[in-house]
């Protein structure tokens, strides 16, 4: 006989793995936040790629979800420009990020899937240093610059499917532009020094996402995808209009009886067009670059651990993305924890 989305749902929970095993599927595939502002202006997107792994496509049982992630990378890339800023040089990016997720599934049915919204709450702390090609007064200094308060938060509502073991959502990501935001400034009286970095990257982002996966509960293994595009505004401040992207990431896991579970995780991140406006064809001449397309791949290792602290659901994991194959992005080596309980 057919169930509706409640009853699979329910029978999913029912499985043999322990029902902990789905506590932070709410928050294992959405939005985050990186609070930095070629190819995406400033070297980075307002997505921070790789949020999305273990049981993406699963939205959970009715109820509030939250969760707290502490993400740390630094990366580098020779010639960028931030904030209107074009720089020559090779620049070093070190971000420690915070960020606080809260997630609240509904107790009803929509297009015959479980609703869901997402609100996510990055508080960052960032510095870059490098050392300028020009102008001539600030050749030979080592530049260095600082930020760190809370970045541009991002909502995202959602709806997901079972089907036996097969599990599916969509969503709607939306980039909400609260971050205080500056251009860059340069002061060439001694001490010389740049203003560069922002909590916020001064423009709406919008991203719809596809997830499925795939889980058997009787043997364990775990096959989850995310495919996404992203969708900016034109930066007013610098007339910058960051290109559209699509994005892929993905997790292949191995769960135990005990709470354990490990595998592989790894994304994809392509640029459709270039970059356009007054602000990317400025970049494009400072820097002497026929194109501001970006690309980047990263892959890592992925562990997670669920069970209960005084019957409440918790779930923890821990992952390290490295990346390759980088094009007008800071190529970076990312370290993540995470922390979920549901009530």
């Amino acid at each position: 006989p057919r169930t509706d989305g409640r009853q699979q749902r329910e029978l999913h929970m029912n499985a043999s793995f322990p029902t902990s095993l789905m506590g932070a599927a709410a928050l294992a595939g959405l939005a985050l936040t990186s609070g930095q502002a070629m190819a995406a202006e400033g070297g980075t997107s307002a997505y921070l790629m790789g949020s999305r792994d273990s049981f993406s496509g699963i939205v959970p049982a009715p109820g509030n979800y939250f969760g707290l992630d502490l993400v740390t990378f630094s990366g580098d890339i020779t010639g960028v420009s931030i904030n209107g800023l074009p720089i020559r040089s090779t620049v070093d990016l070190d971000v420690n990020l915070a960020k606080l997720s809260m997630t609240h599934v509904f107790d009803s049915i929509v297009w015959g899937g479980t609703p869901a919204i997402n609100v996510n709450i990055p508080i960052l702390d960032a510095g870059i240093n490098f050392d300028p090609l020009a102008p001539p007064a600030l050749v030979g200094s080592n530049i260095e610059d600082s930020t760190s308060g809370i970045g541009d938060i991002t909502v995202t509502p959602f709806v997901g499917w079972h089907r036996g073991n097969l599990h599916y959502s969509a969503a709607l990501s939306v980039f909400v532009p609260v971050g205080k935001y500056d251009t860059a400034s340069v002061d060439l009286s001694p001490p010389v020094g740049v203003d560069a970095l922002s909590n916020g990257k001064n423009i709406w982002t919008f991203q719809p996402v596809l997830s499925v996966t795939h889980f058997d509960p009787q043997v364990g293994w775990e096959v989850s995808a995310s495919a996404s595009f992203l969708f900016s505004t034109r930066n007013k401040a610098t007339d910058y209009q960051t290109a559209p992207a699509f994005t892929l990431e993905s997790a292949v896991m191995k769960h135990w009886k005990n709470g354990f579970a490990a595998g592989v995780s790894g994304y994809l991140y392509h640029q459709l067009t270039d970059d356009s406006g007054t602000g990317a064809e400025n970049t494009r001449k400072a820097l002497g670059a026929d194109s501001l397309r970006a690309q980047a791949y990263a892959l890592g290792p992925i562990v997670t651990f669920s069970s209960r602290i005084f019957e409440v659901p918790l779930n923890l994991k821990a992952k390290h993305y490295k990346e390759f194959g980088v094009k007008r992005r800071f190529e970076s080596d990312i370290f993540w924890c995470n922390a979920t309980m549901s009530f």
